[in-house]
C-alpha cells in the first residue's frame, strides 16, 4: 500500500495519492514542525476540472500501510504554466508558530506552565515532568517561543535536553533521551529485517571546534548594573584550544542557580562537535531529535547520534531519506 495522502474535508475523505508526485517531508531540531511538499498533476482541460480540488488551508492525512502518520494543513500553493501545481505544507505544529499571546507564570514548575500556556489554545499535549520552576511574564510572543524560552531555562538548570514534536494533533515533549529509535526494513520483503542504519550510503563526516566555548560566565543584568554570579572553565581546554568564553545573561529572579546553570552550559558547549551526512531507505521514524546508533566502521561512524535534520522522498514506490547527524 505505501504512503498515502487523504484531503479530509467539507466531512469527506478523497484519495489524493494517484494524482502527486515528488513526495517529501523534512524536519529539523532548529524547527518546530515537519514540512511536506508534492507536486499536483493538473491542467486547465475540461477533463482535469473535476481533479482541481485542493485549496490553501486544506488538511491532508499522511498514511503508511493504512497508519496515520500525521495531520498537515496546505499553507501555500504554486503553479507555473497550465499544467501542474505545487504545494507546501505543515503539521499543526505551525498554528503555534502563528498565534501570539501574553502569559504570566509565578513559580510554576515548567511542565505545568507549558500545559497552562497549550489548555489556552485547546491543544492537546503530553508532556514529560520537568520540575524546573518558571517566573517569567510574555508579552506579544508566539506560543512556540515561549515553550522553546522555558525548555532552554530547563536545560541550563538541569542539563537535560527535551525535543517538542506534533504527533499526530498531539503536542508531546519528551527527553531526547528517551527518544533513541532502532528502525528496521525487510529487503526483500520474504527476509529478516534490517537496521536501516546498514543500508547507508554517501556517508561523510566532519568535526570543528567553532561553536566550542571552554568557559562560561553567567550574569544578571538590569538597566543599572551587571552583576557576575558563576564562572565556569576548563583550564586543559583553554590550554589546548585557546580561551572561548561564552556569556549566559538571566533574569534575576533566577540567580540562584547560576552554578547549575555554568556548570551545564560548559558541559554542552565544551566539546568538539562532529557532524555526519548520509543517506539511506527510508523509515517514518526517522525525525529530527531522534537518536540514532550507527555502525558504519569504515568512515568510523559509529555509536549514538542526534538527527539534526531529516529529508524523506518517496518516488516510485522507494522511500529514501538524507540525514545530517550529531555526535552525542
Amino acid at each position: 500500500m505505501g504512503h498515502e495522502l487523504i484531503l479530509t474535508k467539507d466531512g469527506k475523505r478523497q484519495n489524493i495519492t494517484q494524482l502527486i508526485g515528488n513526495l517529501a517531508w523534512s524536519s529539523n531540531v532548529e524547527a518546530l514542525g515537519v514540512e511536506m511538499s508534492f507536486q499536483y498533476a493538473y491542467n486547465d482541460t475540461l477533463y482535469f476540472n473535476k481533479f482541481d480540488i485542493l485549496n490553501i488551508g486544506d488538511q491532508i492525512v499522511m498514511f503508511n500501510e493504512g497508519k496515520v502518520l500525521n495531520y498537515f494543513i496546505i499553507v501555500k500553493e504554486g503553479e507555473a504554466g497550465r499544467f501542474g501545481k505545487s504545494y507546501t505544507c505543515f503539521d499543526r505544529a505551525w498554528y503555534l508558530n502563528k498565534n501570539e499571546t501574553i502569559i504570566q507564570f509565578k513559580k510554576l514548575s515548567a511542565n505545568k506552565a507549558i500545559e497552562k500556556l497549550l489548555d489556552k489554545f485547546i491543544i492537546k499535549h503530553k508532556i514529560a515532568s520537568m520540575p524546573t520552576l518558571i517566573r517569567k511574564i510574555y508579552k506579544d510572543i508566539t506560543v512556540s517561543d515561549i515553550i522553546l524560552d522555558i525548555l532552554t531555562q530547563v536545560e541550563q538548570e538541569t542539563g537535560i535536553k527535551y525535543r517538542m514534536e506534533m504527533k499526530k494533533d498531539i503536542l508531546t515533549i519528551s527527553k531526547m533521551t528517551d527518544l533513541i529509535i532502532n528502525p528496521k526494513i525487510r529487503l526483500p520483503s520474504n527476509t529478516n529485517p534490517i537496521p536501516v542504519t546498514a543500508t547507508i550510503s554517501n556517508p561523510s563526516k566532519e568535526r570543528s571546534i567553532e561553536d566550542m566555548k571552554n568557559k562560561v560566565i553567567v550574569v544578571t543584568s538590569d538597566d543599572k548594573s551587571t552583576k557576575v554570579y558563576a564562572q565556569k572553565d576548563d583550564t586543559k581546554s583553554i590550554s589546548h584550544y585557546g580561551l572561548l568564553t561564552e556569556v549566559v545573561t538571566l533574569d534575576s529572579k533566577n540567580a540562584a542557580q547560576a552554578r547549575n546553570i555554568a556548570a551545564n552550559t560548559l558541559k554542552e558547549l565544551n566539546r568538539v562537535n562532529e557532524t555526519v551526512s548520509c543517506e539511506m531507505l527510508g523509515d517514518d521514524d526517522i525525525r529530527a531529535g531522534r537518536i540514532l546508533e550507527m555502525n558504519e566502521p569504515i568512515t568510523g561512524i559509529v555509536g549514538k547520534y542526534l538527527i539534526k535534520s531529516a529529508s524523506h522522498t518517496v518516488n516510485n514506490d522507494i522511500h529514501k531519506v538524507s540525514v545530517e547527524l550529531g555526535a552525542v
